[in-house]
């Protein structure tokens, strides 16, 4: 599992390696929709983005959640430890699929040019849980939590979007067109068409001259599966609230602590329209277990991502047929920075080595007194520093 230990510290793996359709819309998401998007400092445009993917889906094999004891007992399957005497077979086969789907994305930039890392375009991907607004909140105190004011007062542009069924794109089953091998041909989509000088808004010259893609959680495991998929599709990577050692990932934790329950059960108005297979907090009290560190956390901060939260498909837990293939292709530099004493790091640090053994430098970062959800915890800023910093360093 790649989600993060969800004790006092937050695990912040940074890795940078230096390399190298469209559709008919559905309908829009109703949860909570993001609006226009604006950052201090910068130009910012908002998109809705026709994308047509073409995947081998998996077909969900388990019956439908009709009630939250439903929903209950499958966290429970996930969770447990595997028994040769009660199976857990999520999946009956898979099947070729087209989807047309529309993405909201927004794309900013500096309004002032700052080393010429304007250029250079960070894309970010949210995990599970929220939308966009990770990145980009609106009405907490965006000094302190930001990514996207921090990167462009770095001089940084930024292109973030909402993954299918969250925030203002497609609403799809949380049964099928939610997993990841959907999201990964979405962000591969985005990819290529931001390279193309697609969605830049105010960039000068429209095109990117480089593309580091930025994840969070589920956002890091899709980025990992991009750079696996494609090494030469990504000139850098920043993975955040991931980890790759088990004793260091504690995943029943997680979900026991989050308390999901059917989405249209917790909120019918928020969620209308959402079938049975999205998942949402039960309260306050579940996000709170998961994203944050009790004892270092801004009420406010919380209630806000209470607010803009956003449900996850219940395909979006179950680990795709391969499990995480690696990146052993990976040949340029990478950094992991040292924030806590080392001992915190050890246990983690040689299975990350092990799958991207032909980086050079390696370094990682372990954000002290933070809970999962890094941008919305305590000195965020302080993190996004050493993430920029580290851009910086490596040229870009």
């Amino acid at each position: 599992m790649l989600f993060a230990n969800l004790s006092q510290h937050l695990v912040l793996s940074a890795l940078l390696f230096i390399s190298s359709t469209s559709g008919a819309p559905s309908s829009s998401n109703p949860s909570n929709s993001p609006g226009s998007m604006e950052v201090l400092g910068g130009n910012c445009l908002d998109y809705q983005i026709p994308v047509t993917t073409q995947t081998e889906a998996l077909i969900w094999g388990l019956p439908k959640f009709t009630t939250n004891y439903d929903a209950s007992a499958f966290i429970l399957s996930l969770i447990r430890r595997p028994s040769p005497t009660i199976p857990f077979t999520p999946f009956s086969g898979s099947k070729n699929v087209t989807g047309n789907y529309t993405i909201g994305a927004t794309f900013c930039s500096p309004k002032e040019s700052k080393d010429g890392h304007e250029k250079t375009v960070l894309l970010a991907t949210h995990g599970l849980g929220f939308d966009r607004r990770y990145w980009i909140p609106s009405t907490v105190n965006t000094s302190e939590y930001s990514f996207a004011e921090y990167a462009i007062s770095k001089g940084y542009s930024i292109f973030m979007y909402d993954r299918v069924g969250t925030g203002t794109s497609s609403k799809v089953s949380g049964y099928s067109e939610s997993q990841i091998s959907n999201h990964l041909a979405i962000l591969t989509s985005l990819t290529n068409r931001l390279r193309s000088g697609q969605y830049t808004g105010q960039l000068p010259g429209g095109k990117p001259s480089k593309i580091v893609h930025v994840g969070h959680s589920f956002g890091s495991i899709l980025t990992h599966s991009l750079i696996v998929q494609d090494p030469s599709i990504s000139d850098g990577v920043i993975l955040t609230g991931t980890a790759y050692n088990q004793t260091t990932t504690d995943f029943p934790a997680f979900f026991e602590g989050a308390r999901l329950n059917i989405a249209n059960t917790v909120s019918p108005a928020k969620y209308h329209g959402l079938d049975s297979g999205y998942l949402a907090f039960a309260d306050v009290y579940g996000n709170a277990a998961s994203f944050f560190n009790p004892a270092a956390f801004d009420p406010d901060a919380l209630w806000y991502t209470q607010h803009v939260a956003q449900p996850l498909g219940a395909i979006e837990l179950l680990p795709p047929k391969s499990g995480n293939p690696g990146a052993t292709n990976f040949t340029g530099p990478s950094s992991i920075w040292e924030i806590v004493p080392a001992t915190a790091m050890a246990p983690w640090i040689p299975p990350a080595w092990d799958l991207f053994n032909k980086a050079k430098p390696f370094k990682t970062a372990v954000h002290p007194k933070a809970g999962h959800g890094i941008n919305f915890n305590p000195n965020a800023t302080g993190a996004y520093g050493v993430m920029t910093d580290f851009l910086a360093l490596s040229g870009l």
